[in-house]
């Protein structure tokens, strides 16, 4: 589906009710935040959880065409000491390797959504783009540790390979790396959460190519034959807030914004838009826990 405007409505407000309270945060008293550090708790090692995704954004990056995901699924929490699964809505997986003091490496993952090419001006009669699962390590740094208007900043440093998915046929579609900024707040109420970041995003030929290429086979008098190159491709920023509502319900809302001025495949007829915004929501609701608990790490 493309160009669903009450959808997208909707969501925008939703996101803007739950990233309001950021804003309110800012103009409590520091030594009232300060005093309310809570002390170190624990949850538990499984949680069985009902999800509902929902976004609405660029078809994929610098497109001018949107779409709409909703996507309900029963959602698993596992909080092991090497993989963490589904705890953080925003990365719900997440590998473990190695820990010390403000230095962290780990493994990253990342999901893209899908597109019909029939649903995009500039790629019908194209390849459908497939979903698309990147992984590899990450080397996160700590700089400021609750010293930063209240919060924490990281860098991480990300390289993924990437891989399409044709129903359980994976197709490898090359590599990307992520120098990624991220400054991290607690907020007011217990377990509210307010995150910042800004990801410029390189990528290799084969990576460029999924999005950007046009074969000489689907040329066309309005969509030239492109051979993508790699290079820089864009830098999101995003802001999201993560607010419970009671102990079994929360609610992540999120704006993201891609700029892809100067990408290196900018003059592709596939690069439609230089700025590209989404939004989404996702709703967490917890059904069950297990009875062994393993301490929160922040």
């Amino acid at each position: 589906m493309t160009r669903p405007v009450s959808s997208a409505r909707a969501l925008l407000l939703v996101a803007l009710t739950f990233l309001s309270p950021a804003l309110l945060a800012e103009d409590q008293p520091a030594e009232s935040q300060s005093a309310a550090t809570p002390e170190p708790k624990e949850e538990s090692l499984w949680e069985m959880r009902l999800a509902a995704f929902t976004r609405y954004g660029s078809s994929y990056p610098a497109s001018e065409e949107t779409q709409f995901n909703f996507i309900p699924l029963p959602f698993p929490v596992y909080r092991g000491r090497y993989l963490r699964l589904g705890a953080d809505a925003e990365k719900p997986i997440q590998g473990r390797l190695f820990r010390r003091d403000r230095i962290r490496l780990g493994i990253d993952f990342d999901l893209r959504f899908g597109s019909d090419s029939d649903e995009i001006a500039a790629r019908t009669g194209m390849p459908d783009l497939d979903f698309m699962l990147e992984a590899g390590p990450e080397l996160e740094l700590q700089f400021v540790d609750g010293h930063l208007a209240g919060g924490d900043l990281f860098l991480a440093l990300q390289l993924r390979a990437a891989f399409s998915f044709d129903g359980l046929d994976p197709t490898y579609r090359g590599l990307v790396f992520n120098p990624e900024l991220q400054y991290l707040k607690k907020l007011r109420k217990p377990g509210q959460q307010l995150r910042v970041r800004l990801t410029p995003t390189f990528a290799n030929s084969d990576y460029m190519a999924y999005f950007y290429t046009v074969e000489p086979q689907f040329a066309a008098p309005q969509r030239s034959a492109f051979d993508a190159k790699s290079g820089y491709m864009g830098t999101d920023i995003s802001v999201a807030l993560r607010q419970p509502i009671t102990k079994r319900f929360e609610i992540w809302g999120g704006l993201r914004f891609g700029f892809h001025q100067g990408a290196k495949n900018d003059d592709s007829p596939l690069y439609t838009q230089d700025v590209t915004p989404s939004i989404y929501v996702v709703f967490l609701y917890k059904f069950w826990e297990s009875k062994r608990k393993v301490p929160v790490e922040d």
